[in-house]
């Protein structure tokens, strides 16, 4: 259906108006390298700030997809390919502060972790629920046929496993009465991200299996495990422990028997 030109005169208005938020969101991504250079003990800081901005950055650019949709009637894909992009930014900032490795013991980043140490669990908690939401809502936006499908299973791995890090796991053993502050905000920060992390491990599973037959899917699945079953461990959650281990040798199991069936000689 053709759009009239007061419908594509308020479209651009409407986009307009997102790209300047975005230049002024910019400014201060702009801004905070800067003053990382100058200031190397807030240097962690300022790339938490990098995350916040970059998130208004990505809803503005899912918006702008929104009102193309609405009033073009047509999917903006360039919108949604740079709010993608700007999830791999957030996934480099928080690299640099809180590490993003994702096959290291519990508290490998003590010295990261201290240094954020004013940054609280229910702060850590609120962003890392709207990362999760900027990730599902990106996804939803796509749609089912898009050619990104089979690199979606990498941005829940990235934002688990640094939810992950993010967690103070000595502070969680530490204070475990519920009349403490930030008590439940510490549970839930741990619960989502041990469902995360399966749901991750998942995502790698069922790419192996719908898509790549690549080891390299089921290897990670198995890190991701390996993450929960130390988090089940530390928070002495013994069933959860006993689950990621049978799941992380299945999936040894399975790698194990492709490398024989690809040994054995073929059959004339």
């Amino acid at each position: 259906m053709a759009v009239d030109q007061a419908t594509k005169k308020l479209y651009n208005e409407r986009i307009g108006a997102h790209k300047t938020e975005i230049s002024e969101h910019e400014k201060e991504l702009s801004a905070y390298k800067k003053a990382m250079m100058t200031n190397k003990k807030l240097k962690p800081f300022f790339h938490l700030g990098n995350v916040a901005q970059n998130l208004e950055i990505i809803r503005l650019q899912m918006e702008m997809n929104e009102i193309s949709e609405q009033m073009m009637q047509v999917k903006n894909n360039s919108f949604l390919d740079n709010a993608r992009k700007n999830l791999y930014k957030i996934f480099a900032d928080l690299d640099a502060a809180v590490k993003g490795d994702v096959d290291e013991p519990i508290d490998f980043n003590r010295d990261e972790l201290d240094k954020i140490s004013p940054f609280t669990p229910k702060q850590r908690l609120n962003l890392y629920r709207h990362i999760r939401r900027a990730i599902d809502k990106l996804i939803a936006a796509y749609g089912p046929n898009t050619k990104w499908i089979w690199s979606f299973p990498e941005l829940y791995a990235k934002s688990a496993n640094l939810g992950k890090n993010l967690i103070d796991f000595r502070e969680v053993q530490a204070k475990r009465d519920p009349r403490e502050e930030f008590f439940y905000d510490r549970k839930e920060m741990v619960q989502h991200v041990v469902d995360d992390l399966m749901d991750a491990s998942n995502r790698y599973r069922d790419k192996y299996e719908i898509s790549t037959k690549a080891t390299g899917d089921l290897i990670m699945a198995i890190k991701l495990l390996d993450g929960l079953r130390r988090v089940a461990l530390v928070t002495k959650d013994e069933a959860l422990a006993a689950k990621a281990k049978t799941g992380i040798e299945s999936y040894k199991a399975r790698i194990e028997a492709e490398k024989d069936e690809k040994k054995a000689p073929a059959k004339k």
